[in-house]
Parts: C-alpha cells; sequence; structure tokens
C-alpha cells in the first residue's frame, strides 16, 4: 500500500510519474536525472505529465486497501500505530471496534439502566 497524508488525511497513491532527465557534465559525462513524483487523482497526474510530457506512468496497486483513503489520523494516533492496526485488522473489523461504544459510554448506560430499575423498584 502507497500513500501520503494531506494533513491529517490518508490519500492513496493511484500513480507513480518518473521523468528521466539527461545532462551533460562540464567534463562531457553524461548523467542521467530520475525524478519520480506520485499522484492520488487523475487531474494531479495529468497535470504532472504536462510538467513531464515524457515521462512514463505506473498505477499503483492499493487493490483492498481503498476503504482507507480519505481516513482522518491525529500525529497520536499515528504514534500510537492505529494506522498499522487498521490495516492489519481490515475494514469490517476496524470498522466494528471503531464504531463499539466506549468504556465511559457503556458506564453512562449502565448507571441509566440501574437508575430505571431503581425507580421500577421504589415505584412499587
Amino acid at each position: 500500500m502507497q500513500y501520503r497524508f494531506y494533513g491529517n488525511r490518508l490519500q492513496l497513491i493511484k500513480y507513480e510519474i518518473t521523468a528521466k532527465n539527461i545532462t551533460t557534465g562540464t567534463d562531457g559525462t553524461v548523467i542521467e536525472l530520475t525524478d519520480t513524483h506520485t499522484a492520488c487523482t487523475d487531474s494531479e497526474r495529468d497535470e504532472l505529465l504536462q510538467r513531464y510530457p515524457t515521462a512514463t506512468v505506473t498505477t499503483v496497486d492499493n487493490t483492498g486497501y481503498e476503504w482507507l483513503d480519505g481516513m482522518q489520523f491525529t500525529q497520536e494516533q499515528l504514534a500510537d500505530g492505529e494506522l498499522e492496526r487498521a490495516v492489519e485488522m481490515g475494514e469490517n473489523a476496524y470498522n466494528e471496534i471503531k464504531n463499539a461504544p466506549s468504556q465511559d459510554e457503556i458506564n453512562a448506560m449502565l448507571m441509566l439502566q440501574i437508575a430505571e430499575l431503581k425507580a421500577g423498584v421504589d415505584g412499587e
């Protein structure tokens, strides 16, 4: 999986654009420089191809990771390995955990149920 971040938003890389430049050094030596650029969208790819018309384009295979495209991760989450956990767990398992109630939410629900049960017993 190849990706980059735009702020906190993960962007899957769709294309690698490789541009080669050949120059001659002062001593007559031929120097070949290779620049590799990445693009996440078709329009970004097209802009790079306008700048480097002889460049070659390679499509990056991110099959199976499309669900991560556009997800946001804070620096703290990245430092804690959240992205790696998401990749390892897969879409379904990761979304289950992300949508599960927090411990505070569980505690609040239990307290409410206890209060409702007490009210029912005391009301009889």
